[in-house]
């Protein structure tokens, strides 16, 4: 049985108790300075300011330093709560100067978060009307040390926000991670050179107005180690200048050039030692870019390539010692040798995404099983699964998938495939299965009899016709950890009154499983 809802621990409850003194504050200060703004509007401002610098003192002078991050968190989320409620008490028969008024009383309430002690901010999971305050203090956040912008305004940037962004970052010392993407420019990427020496993830993905002229200037931030460039507008050349000017850098993010970025460096002689890169992302190599690379990039551990007719050897990769992550895209599990690497570089994969990949049968997940004893997480995405006769000794050399913790199947597969990959991982925490896999209730019952999963904590099944009660109560019987349980709207055996009677009960018996609907693209 899943675990009950717990008490949440003092230092928890405090925290959410900061939120309400904020916005039980802010709800005493909403008549005062509404009524002083109808007479004398910059009186109005100024008391609402003198509030809000009472409030953020008390947050400062009470709150530990190291608490900060939290405590900002817990704060917005109750502001988020008053703005949805006075939203939702909004009458048309309200006056709607009234209205906008009490809002910018709330909205500015997200100023009392504001200081040198926050250290981590995402911007994205906070609506506009709230992002706007925290750009427009973003030169008050100097303590800053992750500062996540999400995707802008998503490629409609104004040049306001380019101002607000780099006064920001000009005051910014002890920044070690900055995202941005589609908006981002090279006088973003340039203030952050110039300002943040201790700069260790930078991330512009698809900021179409990042060009290599901003590159230059990083040579400063001597800590860098990832940067991702995908879609903007850098250069073969520049990419290969900024590989060569740090020597420290190990994530380039996904660049489907690289394997003319490396016959760059190669030409023009600035090739001088093996590059420290530590992850490679491409969907346009060949045969001869993957020799360059093994030979260049001796310390990947992550390597992710498409393999189509452009390679003719994947056993080239046999070559990088230390690679424990392989992404495999458009390929042939068999013909294009895909066994034979797993058999050589297998002992040390802890991931193996398998995408698009062809001729996967019974002896193909066990060869996996068998060459890859350390595995942790598997993923078979659009796979296409054959029902093969295969010849399965009775005892195994290495127990199968003994040390899996993630399974992702999104495919077409038959019952024998999901029994025995689900039959043997006794430490699976996480399950998701597509659509198409064609799991019941039978199939379900039987992998439970052999493999409890009590390590389980979530099971996330997007379809199935023949899914129903039965397996949620075999889940409950044996999954003492499960947290998750997802997309049983989309169990056909299971109806609606069914799923509001189990919803009920566990309310009642107040059991720790979240059971609401997630959407997914799979």
């Amino acid at each position: 049985m899943p675990k009950k809802y717990q008490i949440a621990s003092l230092e928890e409850l405090a925290l959410r108790s900061v939120g309400r003194f904020v916005t039980d504050v802010g709800r005493h200060i909403i008549k005062p300075v509404c009524t002083i703004s109808l007479t004398d509007p910059a009186h109005g401002i100024a008391t609402l300011q003198l509030w809000l610098q009472w409030i953020k003192h008390q947050l400062v002078s009470s709150i530990p330093w190291y608490l900060y991050d939290r405590m900002s968190v817990e704060v917005l989320k109750a502001i988020l709560n008053l703005i949805n409620e006075t939203k939702n008490s909004f009458s048309q028969y309200f006056p709607i100067t009234t209205y906008l008024s009490e809002m910018n009383v709330i909205v500015n309430l997200t100023e009392v978060v504001i200081h040198s002690n926050l250290k981590t901010i995402e911007f994205s999971i906070w609506p506009k009307i709230m992002r706007h305050v925290l750009y427009k203090n973003l030169n008050a956040m100097t303590g800053l040390e992750v500062l996540d912008l999400g995707s802008g305004s998503a490629g409609w940037r104004t040049s306001g926000i380019e101002k607000m962004i780099i006064g920001g970052v000009s005051s910014m010392p002890n920044l070690m991670s900055f995202t941005l993407c589609f908006d981002c420019t090279d006088s973003i990427v340039t203030a952050i050179g110039q300002n943040c020496p201790k700069l260790r993830k930078l991330d512009v993905t698809a900021s179409r107005s990042v060009t290599d002229r901003c590159l230059t200037v990083l040579r400063t931030c001597w800590q860098l180690r990832q940067i991702q460039l995908f879609r903007t507008s850098v250069s073969i050349a520049g990419y290969a200048e900024l590989l060569s000017e740090h020597p420290n850098l190990e994530d380039i993010g996904r660049c489907d050039e690289f394997g003319y970025v490396l016959e760059h460096i190669r030409i023009t002689g600035s090739y001088k030692q093996p590059l420290n890169l530590k992850v490679f992302e491409s969907r346009d190599v060949t045969t001869e870019h993957l020799h360059l690379l093994v030979e260049m990039c001796p310390n990947l551990i992550k390597v992710s390539i498409v393999h189509d007719e452009t390679i003719n050897d994947v056993l080239i990769l046999s070559a990088l010692n230390n690679l424990t992550e392989l992404k495999l895209l458009c390929c042939d599990f068999f013909t294009d040798r895909i066994k034979e690497l797993l058999e050589t570089k297998g002992s040390k994969l802890t991931n193996l995404h398998l995408e698009h990949v062809n001729e996967i049968d019974l002896n193909a997940l066990v060869y996996i099983s068998q060459f890859c004893p350390i595995l942790k997480n598997l993923v078979l995405y659009n796979c296409e699964f054959v029902e093969h006769a295969a010849v399965i000794p009775k005892k195994l050399f290495v127990p199968p998938f003994k040390y899996l913790e993630r399974i992702k199947c999104v495919a077409d597969c038959a019952h024998l495939h999901l029994e025995f990959l689900l039959s043997h991982c006794i430490n699976i925490k996480f399950i998701q299965l597509g659509s198409s896999t064609g799991i019941g209730d039978d199939t379900m019952a039987r992998v439970l009899s052999k493999n409890p999963m009590n390590k389980l904590e979530e099971l996330k099944i997007l379809y199935s016709d023949d899914l129903s009660m039965k397996t949620v109560r075999l889940l409950m019987q044996n999954c003492d950890n499960l947290r998750r349980l997802s997309e049983l709207e989309s169990w056909q055996g299971i109806s609606m009154a069914e799923l509001n009677v189990f919803q009920n009960e566990l309310r009642i018996i107040n059991i720790d499983l979240d059971i609401s609907p997630t959407l997914s693209l799979a």
